[in-house]
């Protein structure tokens, strides 16, 4: 028989609760399937579970869930591209990071061109821009998740804000939610 402490559990249900639907849409920027990427986190709710329950406690514990959803995705990944013949090009191309689920969907067009300004980003500085963005995690937690400086994080960051910003104006845009989307996710 196994016995559960109430106070863990309880913990776990919050810390479920308010991470759970933030790393599926995270998750589902790597995977595009929801399915895959509920399961990915299940299973990182699961490993906490089952061998970590003191994290939870943890102020880091955020830190740790994105880090874990985040090598679990790319993990899934490189297999996915090992048994795959796609070139390696068309898979990276195929990665849509969450903004559309985590804005209330705008048109089309407007959804087109932040995906096509997010796309003008290197891979190393989209990833650190949108765990600093989407994830909210500090340049400290994104540079250990990354195996970078704090600098480089923060030298990355820059370089993405420059290169949206200088999107949005090569392409007048004129849209006032595209301008607003743009300025929240530049200067958050």
């Amino acid at each position: 028989m196994v016995i559960i402490d109430q106070k863990q559990y309880e913990l776990f249900k919050t810390v479920f609760g308010q991470y759970y639907q933030l790393l599926c849409n995270y998750a589902f920027s790597f995977t595009k399937d929801r399915d895959e990427a509920e399961d990915i986190v299940q299973e990182v709710f699961l490993r906490i579970w089952e061998k970590k329950r003191g994290l939870m406690e943890s102020e880091t514990i955020r830190f740790y869930l994105f880090t874990a959803v985040r090598n679990n995705c790319l993990t899934l990944l490189d297999r996915k591209k090992k048994t795959t013949l796609l070139p390696a090009e068309e898979m990276a191309s195929d990665v849509v990071h969450p903004l559309e689920d985590q804005l209330r969907r705008p048109a089309g067009d407007e959804i087109s061109m932040i995906k096509k300004g997010l796309s003008l980003l290197p891979p190393k500085c989209k990833d650190a821009f949108l765990l600093s963005r989407i994830g909210n995690l500090s340049y400290k937690e994104i540079a250990e998740s990354m195996s970078i400086s704090v600098k480089t994080v923060e030298n990355q960051i820059g370089k993405a804000i420059k290169i949206l910003r200088d999107f949005a104006k090569e392409q007048k845009v004129f849209s006032i939610w595209l301008v607003c989307s743009f300025i929240y996710f530049l200067y958050r």
